[in-house]
């Protein structure tokens, strides 16, 4: 039992129930090397955009830049200037942090398509996941190490990446894989650290990392959201 009253066995049964659901309605993961660079950019401003800021918020953002027509290759190839303008002006309004994710995103298109071709050249550079995360969290502005990983688990890089937000985070904490709840992790170093926590914790349940943590986000979310709290 944590501090806040939930039964540990509860929640890590409902954690299970939810891994043997997916597992049971499991989807073919996208490959990355087949997506086009349009669906690549599209989730890179996803989790560009979802630092910080609520999924719901993100993927209105996100439609916004789509409805406007700035998430295509020609739009982000045309005047760099122009493009972050515009990028400003989609989110204006509608999603907190405009203009610091508007420069963001003007930068990760320096980087990705004027200093290397594209985002698959990027990525087949780095080899393996651990190593695309690092370049990405180093080079492409407005990526930690969770968004990082966010993004290479959602296009298939690596079926064996731990996303690892708050409530993840809160949800290691509960079951004793980390002393003290750590809200948000800075540094690669540390992340790789946890992130083998967390890796052999779900191994344990023999299941995989990447269902085994989207199972815990749901549940943390729902607990959140019914229970409106996160004291510990």
């Amino acid at each position: 039992m944590n501090a806040n009253g939930f039964s540990l066995s509860v929640v890590e049964n409902a954690v299970l129930d939810i891994c043997v659901i997916l597992d049971e309605t499991k989807r073919t993961p996208p490959s990355w090397s087949s997506c086009s660079e349009d669906e690549l950019w599209r989730e890179l401003l996803f989790c560009i955009l979802g630092s910080r800021v609520r999924f719901e918020t993100v993927c209105s953002a996100v439609e916004r830049l789509d409805d406007m027509g700035l998430l295509t290759f020609s739009r982000r190839m045309s005047d760099l200037d122009q493009y972050e303008m515009d990028t400003n002006e989609a989110l204006l309004g509608t999603y907190p942090f405009y203009k610091l994710r508007a420069r963001q995103i003007r930068r990760a298109v320096e980087v990705l398509y004027h200093s290397w071709d594209s985002i698959k050249d990027f990525l087949n550079d780095a080899g393996e996941f651990r190593k695309a995360r690092q370049r990405l969290v180093f080079e492409v502005s407005g990526l930690g190490p969770k968004q990082s990983s966010l993004f290479l688990r959602n296009i298939g890089y690596a079926d064996c990446i731990a996303v690892l937000d708050v409530h993840v985070l809160t949800y290691m904490k509960w079951v004793g894989l980390t002393k003290a709840l750590v809200k948000s992790v800075p540094t690669v170093c540390k992340y790789e650290r946890l992130e083998n926590l967390f890796t052999e914790y779900a191994h344990s349940f023999e299941c995989s990392v990447n269902q085994f943590d989207f199972a815990v986000w749901i549940v943390m979310r729902v607990i959140k959201r019914e229970y409106k709290t996160w004291e510990l």
